[in-house]
């Protein structure tokens, strides 16, 4: 098949062809560095040096030096030994090293992190099962024993801490104290006495607690050793550290090591006749963790080495104030593509640092939608909310138990069924149709087992393949359940039925956003098929149900085997501590904002952490009176000297400043410290001013016409401080602006025919949006038809027509996260209301609602609690209302239906809250309002919709269940109910009955609001909303808006 790019454009993406895979074989690294000593034989070494100075370099090159000598003494090259800290700097030194040793080999791995040397000692002399447990694997044990101290009441807890045992924040603080007081080799028994002996009854609690832990873990049948455990357990047995077979022993970033690590390490020293520690103490950013630079400053060494030359570029910096987030975001991903693609730097040479692992889902979408291809380290997200593994535990789930309606839907939305949502309404619909007495989730949940009935050509090709593709996988699933395999053996059928492998390998040999995107997806199924396998070897015979139970309940990420030879050909997002070690050509620092860089929170508050370090660490009794701000102060001011000096070549460092916004944000303090100086950031007319000039400069120069650049904001000793407002270097934005030029009657007449003619080749390579045929232009009508029939005025949008039609109808279309809330409470109170109407049990009505409230709120888990107890006391007045209501009037409909038409070709559709008859059989209109606020009586008086259904009354007949077209009921006028409102008695605001003159006068008035719903044009009109409304942008009749009928 011929690939075509205009085919694909149509469908608005254009896709590169098939990729074609070649092996180049690899040139092997021979190159020799000079240092300003020779590099070490014998003895031992300290080497020290600031960031890019080579410290890493000096170690690799004094690795390679040992192994040429072991081949001219014929000492055995296997007894070369390279720590790093972690197991990622590692995988690093390992790269590197095999780059530079292809003819190398070896039994065993050379370069081991701290931990998997412990571990290896530790299985050397050991015959029984040894396992290193995760951290999320332990993270999910001490929370499931901690829910079991809050039901039972077990433990010695302070009654203080009870309420907190089950909240992820509590489990959080617990394990970090464990960690370090299990690094400092503290039993549950020294936990328990120290405790005791100070008046720390949360260390005495934690050392119980730790006691039951190791009970727990033994029950495994194996010994499950965590990393901090490790290390103690090499010490406790001598044995093990004084017959060792290494030689020679290098070890890398050693201020990252915790007093227990350095003992290890002293310990080897001893029998090795070459030892070379290399770091700087200046890159001492693991605190949290117990780490600390003492090992590495007081080690007594032989011969010390400080590097001072350092090799990386020292071109100057730039930094980028800007005044909000999103224009941060945009930035980095202007800043990322302009690099790559203006300056040929390789996407995998380029990272965008941020604070924390918070900061990088949004960062990843921003530079996903502008095209850049994104690598996040695996263990910096949590395995079970991966798209794809999600989907996949999903389809697992269902092959034993009933998924809810939301779950079906994103099973079959997700990459398991591959239905997009109006496919899958579509799907629905068509389900209605062929069985229309069940409901089309009902049907399509029973469609999932069985066969296949004949649907009578209701469904298409599409819908149909949909559902054979979902059946599909949940079969092959079953059928491996009945042949009772393993739970890896059902995850390997329920995959190899979804099909998606060979089409998430090509997409990711493609590359680009696209491709980065399902890279990540195969190494996240890599890391759940590596779960599975690890789980059946433990728990032979294990149920597929405590498999999922075991991911599920892991909400720490997890460690992956790290599998790759290549680099991803990706920007990478990393944080602030990952790229510790690490270098890149370019590095953006995105979000140095204050508060978050320095972030001077206390560790492990709840436990005293930091009391009980100062006590085994500095001899400090815990009652003493230290301050830690200066410590931590210190830590994050290193931290900022590390991300700030990872780069090559290029840095530039971006925050935001809003000093007039209610988001307040402001520039940390170190960036001042890093220029040497007070930034001059510009107030916002001269940023302004610097935009419009960039904006009519900067184009123009792209397109190749002679225009000269204008000067930078602000210019200190070459630190450009940038705070434009720039557009991303993308391929939409790109061909947006060309279009803005073509169609700007403002436009000079060279930058519109230069426009023009990139236009042309872009629609000639098939570029999606840029031929004119698929331009839709704001002046053009897509239909001067009117729409046929009567169109239904709802009661409840009477009013938002009156004051704009423009708002009223196409600003439901603006999504407004704060106001889902507000709907979902008054959608639950008024399906309350309906329910005690009915006859329903109050109280069962009332649980029933809460339980669907709390399932469906999506609020802070620090908020639930306030928020439940508000719609509690919301429901609770409401019901008080009811029976109050009752005893004066008598109850006619509750949700009663109105059709009326009130004038010719114009009707009047909705639902009354209730329909009430007074002792006189007049009718009175309820209307139900939960928010917190209440209109006046004057504005009651004049409350459009309550006045909508008085006309429809008066135009109309109740049959006893819905008002129709009649000679017209007898009224007395409406009532609006606040029972949401502060108040010690229900708030109520009545509305009188309308003469009839009244009721002529506003019928006057719908006829227009009609026409307007039945288009084609509608009207834009200023009210007192207009500057909350959320389609300004597009609003003619707003200054932002005008491009509207301007473009």
């Amino acid at each position: 098949m011929t690939y075509n790019p205009h085919s694909t454009a149509r469908a608005g993406v254009v896709l590169p062809p098939s990729p074609e895979v070649r092996l180049i074989a690899r040139t092997p690294s021979a190159y020799a560095r000079s240092w300003p000593v020779e590099l070490p034989e014998t003895g031992t070494w300290k080497v020290t040096g600031t960031a890019g100075t080579g410290v890493s370099s000096f170690l690799i090159d004094t690795v390679i030096h040992a192994l040429d000598r072991a081949q001219e003494t014929g000492a055995d090259p296997s007894g070369i030994l390279v720590v790093a800290a972690s197991k990622e700097s590692g995988a690093r030194l390992r790269r590197e090293l095999s780059e530079r040793l292809e003819d190398y080999a070896a039994q065993s791995s050379m370069v081991r992190s701290i931990h998997s040397l412990a571990f290896a000692l530790l299985r050397s002399a050991s015959d029984e099962e040894l396992r290193l447990i995760t951290g999320a694997e332990q993270d999910a044990v001490i929370r499931e024993l901690l829910e079991g101290h809050a039901e039972s009441g077990h433990g010695d807890w302070p009654e203080e801490v009870r309420p907190a045992l089950e909240y992820v924040g509590f489990a959080r603080q617990l394990r970090d104290f464990l960690l370090r007081s299990i690094e400092r080799g503290l039993s549950p028994a020294d936990l328990e006495s120290l405790g005791a002996k100070y008046g720390r009854g949360m260390w005495s609690a934690a050392g119980t607690f730790l006691r039951e832990y190791e009970r727990v873990q033994a029950l495994s049948g194996a010994h499950s050793y965590s990393a901090a455990e490790l290390v103690n357990q090499v010490l406790l047995r001598p044995e093990l550290t004084s017959s060792h077979p290494w030689h020679t022993i290098v070890v890398d970033d050693a201020q990252l090591l915790d007093p227990t690590a350095g003992k290890l390490i002293s310990r080897l020293a001893s029998d090795a006749q070459l030892l070379v520690i290399g770091g700087d103490a200046d890159q001492s950013v693991f605190a949290f963790r117990g780490a600390n630079s003492q090992f590495l400053e007081e080690f007594p060494a032989e011969n010390s080495v400080e590097l001072s030359q350092p090799h990386r570029s020292g071109s100057p910096a730039c930094v980028s104030i800007v005044d909000s987030e999103g224009r941060l975001r945009d930035v980095v991903a202007d800043t990322v593509r302009r690099r790559h693609l203006d300056d040929g730097v390789q996407w995998r040479d380029i990272a965008v640092i941020v604070r924390s692992t918070a900061d990088i889902g949004q960062m990843r979408r921003t530079l996903l939608a502008a095209g850049v291809p994104v690598h996040i380290s695996p263990t910096d997200v949590i395995l079970a909310e991966q798209r794809l593994v999600s989907a996949m535990l999903l389809a697992l789930r269902a092959l034993e138990e009933d998924l809810s309606n939301a779950e079906l839907e994103e099973l079959l939305t997700g990459p398991v069924g591959g239905a997009d949502p109006v496919t899958l309404r579509r799907l629905i619909r068509g389900l209605r149709r062929w069985a229309p007495d069940t409901r089309g989730m009902d049907s399509l949940r029973e469609l999932l087992h069985g066969e296949l009935p004949d649907f009578n050509g209701q469904l298409t090709e599409r819908e149909f393949s949909i559902l054979e593709r979902v059946r599909a996988v949940l079969a092959a699933g079953r059928q491996a359940i009945q042949a009772q395999a393993s739970v890896e053996e059902i995850l390997w059928e329920v995959w190899s039925a979804t099909e998606l492998d060979m089409r998430l390998q090509t997409s990711a040999l493609r590359g680009g956003a696209t491709g980065s995107q399902a890279d990540r997806d195969l190494d996240a199924m890599m890391a759940l098929f590596d779960a599975a396998g690890d789980y059946s070897e433990r728990r032979p015979g294990s149920s597929l149900q405590s498999f999922l139970t075991h991911i599920t309940e892991q909400e720490l990420p997890t460690g992956v085997r790290d599998r790759r030879t290549a680099i991803p050909q990706a920007v990478e997002i990393i944080t602030a501590h990952g790229a510790v070690g690490r270098e890149w050509d370019t590095v953006i620092v995105a979000g140095a904002q204050e508060g978050a860089w320095p972030s001077l929170g206390e560790t492990g508050s709840i436990f005293g952490q930091e009391d009980l370090i100062d006590l085994l660490d500095r001899d400090i009794e815990p009652d003493t009176p230290v301050s830690h701000i200066a410590s931590r102060l210190a830590e994050e001011r290193r931290l900022f000297h590390v991300a700030t000096t990872r780069h090559r070549n290029r840095l530039l460092i971006a925050a935001v400043e809003n000093p007039n916004e209610d988001a307040f944000a402001e520039p940390s303090r170190f960036i001042a410290e890093f220029t040497g100086r007070g930034v001059d950031v510009p107030g916002t007319m001269a940023r302004r001013e610097a935009s419009r000039a960039l904006r009519a400069t900067q184009f123009p120069r792209e397109l190749g016409l002679d225009v000269p650049e204008p000067a930078p904001v602000s210019l200190r000793d070459g630190l450009e401080v940038d705070p434009l407002d720039i557009s991303v270097l993308s391929v939409p934005s790109f061909v947006a602006q060309l279009r803005r030029v073509v169609a700007n009657p403002e436009s000079g007449e060279a930058e519109r025919r230069q426009a023009a003619r990139q236009l042309a080749r872009l629609a000639q390579a098939g570029i999606p949006g840029a031929h004119p045929d698929q331009w839709f232009s704001a002046r053009s009508v897509a239909s001067h038809t009117q729409l046929r029939g009567s169109k239904s005025l709802s009661p409840s949008r009477v009013e938002a027509l009156l004051n704009c039609p423009l708002k009223a109808i196409v600003g439901n279309l603006a999504e407004d996260p704060s106001g889902a809330e507000h709907l979902l409470r008054g959608t639950m109170a008024h399906a309350f209301l309906e329910a005690i109407g009915r006859g329903m049990d109050a109280e069962k009505a009332r649980l029933l609602v809460m339980e669907a409230y709390e399932f469906i709120l999506d609020v802070p888990q620090w908020q639930l609690q306030s928020k439940l107890e508000e719609f509690s006391r919301l429901l609770e007045r409401t019901q008080q209302w009811a029976q109050q209501s009752e005893v004066k009037n008598e109850l006619a409909g509750v949700e009663v239906p109105v059709y009326v038409e009130v004038a010719p070709d114009i009707r009047v559709g909705g639902f009354m809250d209730r329909l009430m008859q007074d002792g006189d059989g007049n009718y009175l209109v309820v209307d139900l309002k939960t928010g917190k606020s209440a209109a006046t009586q004057a504005e009651a008086e004049e409350n459009r919709q309550l006045m909508t259904y008085q006309l429809a009354l008066s135009r109309g007949s109740f049959d006893g269940q819905r008002v129709r077209d009649g000679e017209g009921m007898p009224r007395a006028g409406g009532v609006l109910v606040y029972p949401g409102k502060d108040s010690s008695k229900i708030t109520t605001r009545t509305q009188s009955q309308l003469t009839a003159e009244a009721l002529e006068e506003f019928s006057a008035l719908l006829p227009p609001l009609a026409a307007e719903l039945r288009g084609p044009q509608l009207t834009a009109r200023t009210n007192k909303d207009c500057d909350k409304c959320p389609i300004r942008t597009i609003c003619p009749v707003q200054e932002e808006g005008k491009m509207t009928i301007h473009a």
